[in-house]
């Protein structure tokens, strides 16, 4: 199933070249509210959506973010080899790290209008991903009930949009999206 997630971006610099080197965090442990429609669950209004930090911190994963293409907003469909080049403004430098319950990463933006995006308030990041969805009632080791659990997490891109759903500590963060399914918000305050 593919999934959307966000952050925002923080500690930017230029390179000499004019590049836009951004430190961000994206895709976080815990409980996230997804609607029902948006995974397959119609009949639900709201689903409770567990991430695991077993499954966000897993070697595989971690590792599913390193050259992770980023774009501007979500794409219609997954970036791949035939559409990098019409979709990618830039792109995951390194290796992500964990971050407390958050995944750290080193961005470099290259293109021009992303860049001017970014530096005039467009710095939040929502990343696009897939992953195994997993049904079943439970709850968290911190004693939050859920529907289902994500596992098997692999990041297609990161997407540069206005206004995270996560709130702004997700940044370079989840705003409307077209590519999968996204966190819906039930307050405007940070998460």
């Amino acid at each position: 199933m593919q999934f959307t997630d966000a952050v925002a971006v923080s500690g930017t610099r230029r390179t000499a070249d004019g590049y836009l080197v951004a430190e961000a965090r994206s895709v976080r442990t815990g409980i996230q509210l997804y609607a029902g429609h948006e995974v397959g669950k119609p009949e639900k209004a709201v689903v409770r959506v567990y991430r695991p930090a077993d499954q966000v911190f897993a070697a595989d994963s971690l590792q599913s973010f390193t050259h992770a293409p980023v774009t501007m907003d979500h794409p219609a469909e997954a970036v791949t080899a035939d559409n990098w080049k019409q979709l990618a403004v830039g792109e995951v430098s390194t290796a992500a790290k964990k971050d407390g319950e958050w995944v750290h990463l080193p961005l470099i933006l290259k293109d021009a209008a992303a860049i001017q995006a970014v530096e005039t308030g467009k710095r939040e990041l929502s990343a696009g991903y897939v992953c195994e969805l997993i049904w079943g009632d439970g709850v968290t080791p911190d004693g939050q009930a859920f529907d289902a659990q994500q596992s098997n997490i692999k990041i297609n891109h990161l997407a540069v949009v206005e206004k995270a759903r996560a709130g702004s500590k997700a940044r370079i963060g989840d705003g409307a999206i077209s590519w999968g399914a996204a966190p819906v918000s039930t307050t405007d305050k940070e998460t």
